[in-house]
C-alpha cells in the first residue's frame, strides 16, 4: 500500500475516532446528570436583570404611554421554563415556575411621582407581591417590563443657568432627536418630548450594540459573561408605541461552587384581553360572542324557540297516536 493512502486512511480513522469519543463522552455526561449520580451541594438563584438604560437620577424627565396610569394592570406569563434542579430563577424574592403570571400593577399616575417608581408600580407573581431589597432595585425591575416613550428635557429657560450658551450647546448636542425646534441666540436647537426610541437609537450615552430600534418594536439583547462557563443571555422585545415588553427570552448557565452545572431557559410573553398572548387578536373571542349574540337576537325575533317547542310537542303526540 502506498504511503499516501496509508496516511489518508490513518487521518480518517483519527477523525472518526475523535467524533466517536466526543459523542460517547457527551452521552455519558448526560446520563450521569440524568441519573443524579452526584449530590448537588450549592443552589444558584438568579434574578432577571433589567436593561441598564434607564438613568435613575433623571426619572423626573420620563414620559409614559397613556395606558400606563393609575389602576392600570399588565400581565405576562412564564410560557416555558426549563432548569436544572439546583437553579432557581427569581423575580424579586419570588421563585418563578412554568405558568406563573407576572403582573405589573400601576397604583397611581406616574407623572405624580416620576422619580419614585417603587410608589407608582408594584410587581406581583400571581397574587403575591414581589419584594426587592431596596427602592433602586425595585425601580429598575419596573423598567424591565415598561419603558418610557418620551423624555421631557424642557426645563425653566427663564433661569440664567438654562439660558447660558454652555447649557444650550450641551442641550443641542445631546438631545437633538426630534422635529420640535426653536431658535435661540441665532441658532436652532430641539426641545421637549424627545422620543425614547430616538434616544436609544442616537444618544451618545447608549450602547447601540445592545439596542435595535425597528419600525414597531425596540429590541434589547445582551450577553453577560462573568466567568468562564458562567453566561447569561437576555432578549426583550418592547412595543415602541406603548413601551411595554412583549416577549422576554432568558437563559443562563453556571458552574456552581462544587463544580457542577446549573442552568435555565425561560420565555415570558405579554398577555392581553381574555388571557391571550399579545400576538393573538381578541377578535378570536369577540367574533364567536358577536355571532352567538346576533343568532340569539334573530332566533328571538323569529320566535324560533316557540316553534321548536311546538314541534317537539307535536312530535310526541304523533308518536302516541
Amino acid at each position: 500500500m502506498k504511503l499516501s493512502r496509508l496516511v489518508g486512511l490513518f487521518t480518517v480513522l483519527i477523525v472518526l475516532s475523535s467524533s466517536s469519543i466526543n459523542m460517547w463522552t457527551a452521552s455519558a455526561l448526560y446520563n450521569h446528570i440524568q441519573n443524579n449520580e452526584y449530590e448537588l451541594k450549592d443552589d444558584i438563584t438568579q434574578s432577571i436583570n433589567a436593561p441598564g438604560v434607564v438613568n435613575m437620577s433623571q426619572l423626573y424627565h420620563y414620559e409614559y404611554h397613556e395606558d400606563v396610569k393609575g389602576d392600570g394592570k399588565f400581565k405576562w406569563k412564564v410560557d416555558t421554563l426549563e432548569r436544572t434542579d439546583n437553579f432557581h430563577l427569581a423575580e424579586g424574592d419570588k421563585k418563578l415556575k412554568t405558568g406563573d403570571n407576572v403582573i405589573l400593577l400601576i397604583g397611581t399616575d406616574p407623572s405624580l411621582q416620576l422619580d419614585q417608581p417603587h410608589l407608582w408600580a408594584l410587581i406581583y407573581v400571581n397574587d403575591v407581591m414581589a419584594r426587592f431589597s431596596n427602592y433602586a432595585e425595585h425601580g429598575r425591575a419596573v423598567f424591565k417590563f415598561v419603558q418610557p416613550i418620551g423624555i421631557d428635557h424642557w426645563d425653566n429657560f427663564t433661569n440664567d443657568y438654562y439660558n447660558s450658551s454652555v447649557f444650550l450647546d450641551y442641550y443641542e448636542a445631546n438631545y437633538n432627536f426630534t422635529d420640535f425646534a426653536v431658535t435661540h441666540y441665532n441658532q436652532t436647537f430641539f426641545f421637549n418630548e424627545t422620543s425614547f426610541a430616538d434616544y436609544l437609537d442616537r444618544s451618545p450615552y447608549i450602547n447601540t450594540t445592545l439596542w435595535s430600534v425597528l419600525d414597531d418594536t425596540i429590541v434589547y439583547t445582551n450577553t453577560i459573561t462573568t466567568e468562564t462557563n458562567n453566561v447569561t443571555q437576555i432578549e426583550i422585545t418592547y412595543d415602541k408605541e406603548t413601551g411595554l415588553a412583549n416577549t422576554m427570552v432568558y437563559s443562563a448557565s453556571f458552574i456552581n461552587g462544587t463544580g457542577h452545572f446549573a442552568g435555565v431557559n425561560m420565555s415570558l410573553i405579554r398577555l392581553h384581553g381574555w388571557g391571550l398572548p399579545y400576538t393573538i387578536t381578541t377578535w378570536v373571542v369577540w367574533i364567536p360572542i358577536l355571532l352567538i349574540t346576533v343568532g340569539l337576537i334573530v332566533a328571538i325575533r323569529l320566535r324560533a324557540f316557540q316553534r321548536l317547542r311546538l314541534y317537539l310537542e307535536a312530535r310526541k303526540i304523533a308518536q302516541k297516536d
